[in-house]
């Protein structure tokens, strides 16, 4: 999702270093490069003068990986993503040679020739090859690499496990199904006063969880090809009418219905949300940023109807410009693995930054969806285990949903401007008592096709 990618974690890779987040252009006209040959690339994501500890960070990231690579000069940039201004650096040649994008936005850059074809620059390379495959699927399009997911996350149950004994329920057993939710939301409110289940609602992020709790009742808000709206099918109903029935029949949703994801993030850390959905990366920004008690989070894979088909997945993705000669794609590469993926490969690297982070007060060891395979994850847990300050087991059932969940990708066209028009049905439902929840997904349907016909 866009604000979960850019808003809300922008600057913050996996790993934890600090200050790291159309019309068709060819790229037939980028120059081939030959090897060895001297060559300057500019990155996205430069931390900006007021924030000096973090460009010192970068500074320091930079030199290094120039001494290492002594044919390649880094030239950092502040530009970060932005959807309406993307073309247009492309098509001024102003877009950096590195950019970060959401997971959203990949496949429709990738068919308007707006990111560089990276297949042939990964093929082969070791260190790619032990990403986890279903996440870095999310950075192609049929057989071509468009991209490096350098971050990774799913939609998960969020809760607050100091409610949940305050309701007399087992925060260790979190829910699996959305009767459960329900249910659990009912009893921490009577029990504690507190809104028992509560969904962020503007800003897209209505939207955005709808379809994900569209995906755990068993429904697409739009077919896989991109092409046809299928927001009034039955999960999206179903999905609706739980928050019905959470708001007007057990009273546990609260009285907030226009939050924002920074509000719902700030009401969950100060105990006042028993239960939400959110993107399951959350722990570093509730217990590091926002001084949640690390042993009063709770974090599980989302619920699902029997009929459910997995998860959301979203994250980001490292692109290469499509202006790019062949020479600046091959560094481009270079600077995304050093930067994003080394921690999870050079124990040494992964010891200092794990250091740094501990020092600067920040947990270590926080739940997250692996970039890389299982088996370099663990290891990667083991060399900075001295520094781990996070208690892996509190957050079992979410590792396990990670094996029993499938990871369902985001709309592939219009997603952003479907998710915004989705917040209204979303507020509608928790706002207008009796509101007819065909009807309105109907209407939300045509738009939502209209959308995508614009976009096509």
């Amino acid at each position: 999702m866009l604000q979960h990618a850019t808003r809300i974690a922008a600057g913050l890779t996996a790993v934890g270093i600090a200050a790291v987040a159309l019309t068709a252009c060819s790229t037939d006209t980028a120059d081939e490069g030959s090897p060895g040959e001297k060559v300057t690339i500019t990155v996205a994501g430069y931390p900006p003068s007021d924030k000096p500890d973090s460009r010192k960070i970068w500074d320091d990231r930079i030199k290094l990986f120039e001494s290492e690579h002594p044919d390649i000069t880094i030239e950092p940039s502040e530009t970060t993503w932005d959807p309406t201004t993307f073309s247009a650096l492309v098509a001024g040649g102003t877009l950096p040679i590195q950019m970060n994008v959401p997971y959203t936005n990949i496949r429709q850059l990738a068919a308007n020739g707006l990111a560089y074809d990276i297949s042939s620059l990964v093929e082969g390379d070791k260190t790619l090859a032990e990403l986890n495959p279903d996440v870095q699927a999310q950075a192609k399009t049929g057989d071509k690499t468009y991209g490096i997911v350098s971050a990774a996350y799913t939609l998960g149950l969020v809760y607050n496990r100091a409610l949940y004994e305050k309701a007399g329920l087992d925060p260790d057993t979190p829910p699996k199904t959305w009767d459960e939710v329900a249910a659990n939301a009912e009893a921490i409110t009577k029990a504690t006063g507190q809104t028992g289940f509560s969904l962020a609602t503007t800003q897209n992020s209505g939207g955005w969880l709808l379809t994900g709790m569209s995906y755990g009742f068993g429904s697409l808000i739009q077919n896989e090809k991109g092409d046809e709206a299928k927001v009034d099918s039955k999960g999206p109903q179903a999905a609706l009418q739980f928050l019905h029935d959470v708001r007007w029949n057990d009273d546990a949703a609260g009285s907030n219905f226009l939050m924002t994801q920074d509000d719902m993030r700030s009401a969950v850390a100060a105990g006042q949300v028993g239960q939400t959905v959110l993107g399951a990366d959350v722990y570093n920004d509730l217990v590091g940023n926002r001084g949640m008690k690390g042993a009063d989070l709770g974090i599980t894979g989302l619920p699902q109807s029997e009929a459910g088909l997995g998860t959301l997945g979203g994250g980001t993705i490292q692109i290469v410009s499509p202006k790019a000669t062949k020479a600046q794609a091959e560094a481009a590469v270079e600077w995304i693995k050093f930067t994003y993926l080394r921690s999870y490969t050079d124990k040494d690297f992964a010891v200092k930054t794990a250091k740094a982070r501990s020092e600067e007060g920040q947990p270590v060891g926080a739940p997250m969806l692996p970039v890389f395979n299982q088996e370099q994850y663990d290891t990667y847990l083991g060399w900075i285990s001295d520094y781990v300050d996070v208690d892996q087991k509190q957050f079992a059932p979410y590792f396990d949903s990670l094996s029993r969940l499938k990871i369902v990708p985001e709309p592939l066209t219009a997603a952003q401007e479907t998710y915004a028009l989705l917040d209204s049905a979303v507020q509608k439902v928790l706002t207008e008592k009796g509101t007819d929840i065909p009807s309105t997904l109907k209407q939300a349907n045509a738009a939502s096709q209209a959308l995508i016909d614009q976009a096509q």
